[in-house]
C-alpha cells in the first residue's frame, strides 16, 4: 500500500532529508522493502502531510527516488561521495538564480538544504540512528538526553520487538 491508497505517514526522522528517505522502508542490504511512492499521488501526499504542498510539481519521479538512494548512502557514510557531488547531481535550473529560497521552491532543493544541514553538522551526524525493525531501515536524529533511542516509534517497531521477545521467552518456557 502506498501513500496514496491509504498508507500512514509517520514522520520520525526529525529533519526533512531523513523523512524524505523513510518514504521507504529498507533491507538490512539497503534494498527497498516496501516502496511508498509509487506514483505522483503518493508525493504529493506526501507534500501535503509536511504543508510542501506548494513545492514546484516533480516531472521525474524516478530521479527523486534515486536521488533518495544516494542520499541515504551519503548519510550512512557508505558511499565515497560526498555532500556536494549528491546535490550537484540534482537538477535546479528551476528553482532561480537568486539567493533566497523561493516560496515555490523544488522539494529536491529543500530537501538537499536539509541534507546539507544535517550532513555538514558533526554534532547531528552523529544522533542520526538506523531503526533495526524488521525491513524498517528508517533513519533518525536521536534527540534524547541519554541518546539511548533505538527505534523509529515504539509504537511500530519498537512494540513488535518487546513482543517478539515476550513470544520467544514463552515458547523458551514451554520447552
Amino acid at each position: 500500500m502506498s501513500y496514496s491508497e491509504g498508507h500512514p505517514i509517520k514522520l520520525v526522522g526529525g529533519r526533512l532529508a531523513l523523512d524524505f528517505v523513510n518514504t521507504a522502508d529498507w533491507t538490512p542490504e539497503d534494498e527497498v522493502a516496501h516502496e511508498k511512492l509509487t506514483n505522483i499521488a503518493d508525493l504529493e501526499t506526501w507534500l501535503r502531510a509536511l504543508n510542501l504542498e506548494q513545492t514546484e510539481p516533480v516531472q521525474d519521479l524516478q530521479s527523486l527516488i534515486d536521488f533518495r538512494f544516494r542520499l541515504r548512502q551519503l548519510i550512512l557514510k557508505r558511499t565515497g561521495d560526498s555532500v556536494l557531488n549528491v546535490v550537484q547531481s540534482l537538477d535546479f535550473s528551476r528553482a532561480g538564480s537568486n539567493a533566497s529560497i523561493p516560496f515555490n521552491q523544488s522539494i529536491t532543493a529543500l530537501i538537499a538544504a536539509s541534507a546539507v544541514s544535517v550532513l555538514t553538522d558533526n554534532r547531528e551526524l552523529k544522533r542520526i540512528k538506523m531503526c533495526p525493525g524488521n525491513n524498517c531501515g528508517w533513519l533518525f536524529v536521536d534527540e534524547t538526553k541519554n541518546g539511548r533511542r533505538t527505534w523509529c516509534s515504539m509504537e511500530s517497531c519498537g512494540n513488535r520487538a518487546k513482543a517478539a521477545r515476550h513470544y520467544a521467552k514463552i515458547r523458551e518456557e514451554r520447552l
